[in-house]
């Protein structure tokens, strides 16, 4: 076990002197989260006023309500992130050089996605320091900012699994990133991530009901709208820890097929 904890040490810090070598990779991810965070949330700023808005979600901000669904593309952008990386290595010719070495392989993979954990956080922070210059608050509290950055990192976890198991089957960036895109935007809209339940269409809502983005939204939208309410962020860790059982679960058995 020690020598398998040392393993993925050595690997996540292979990626993360990767990223310091390139620092703008860190900004780069969070493009589209910043367009949509400074663009989208004015032009449909009009929401908040709604009259049900402010019952339904506790702020007649829409920029406040909608700051989650900022920090579930920053997620979902970092764990795509881990894939590209994997092909990469597979291009390289890297990953040839890992299969021969005497380590664990799963070691590989975990390395990985500890890695795209710590990018997550960092990106996560940059958002929500943007968000209180523009006038976002945090119910919670500081607590409450530990717990969004820590269900950052968990679903972030889970949900780069997707994208390695994508990297792993195709070898392809162009299909990885495509898969990725494709999967997160149709999962964002019909969530309650963009908007409240209550103001989605009847078949949108059934949809959001067994979407997991929705119970990630609503755990970041009560501890930054309405504090901390431990049933919310209980449903988003059922939902981190079912998407990671599959997603993660696969990845692995793909890979150790791919490299054996």
């Amino acid at each position: 076990m020690m020598d398998m904890l040392s393993e993925i040490i050595a690997i996540f810090n292979r990626w993360n002197k990767k990223l310091l070598r390139q620092p703008i990779l860190i900004f780069f991810n969070l493009i589209q989260p910043l367009v949509w965070f400074l663009l989208f949330t004015q032009a449909f700023s009009a929401i908040g006023n709604i009259p049900s808005f402010k019952l339904l979600t506790g702020t007649s901000s829409y920029i406040t309500f909608f700051t989650a669904a900022v920090i579930i593309q920053t997620i979902t952008s970092s764990a795509l992130g881990a894939g590209l990386g994997i092909v990469t290595d597979f291009d390289s010719g890297f990953m040839d050089k890992m299969r021969v070495a005497p380590i664990n392989k799963s070691s590989i993979l975990f390395g990985r996605l500890f890695s795209a954990a710590t990018t997550t956080i960092l990106q996560v922070s940059i958002i929500l320091i943007i968000g209180f210059a523009l006038g976002v608050t945090v119910a919670s509290g500081f607590l409450g900012i530990v717990m969004i950055l820590i269900l950052a990192a968990l679903f972030g976890i889970a949900w780069s699994g997707i994208s390695l198991l994508v990297a792993l089957t195709t070898k392809n960036q162009e299909i990885t990133l495509s898969v990725g895109l494709l999967t997160t935007f149709p999962l964002l809209f019909l969530s309650a991530s963009v908007m409240p339940l209550g103001l989605l269409p009847d078949w949108v809502q059934q949809v959001a009901k067994i979407n997991p983005f929705t119970y990630i939204a609503q755990a970041f939208q009560s501890l930054i709208i309405n504090g901390i309410i431990w049933e919310k962020i209980e449903y988003a860790v059922i939902a981190i820890i079912i998407v990671g059982a599959i997603s993660l679960g696969a990845s692995i058995m793909v890979f150790r097929k791919k490299i054996s």
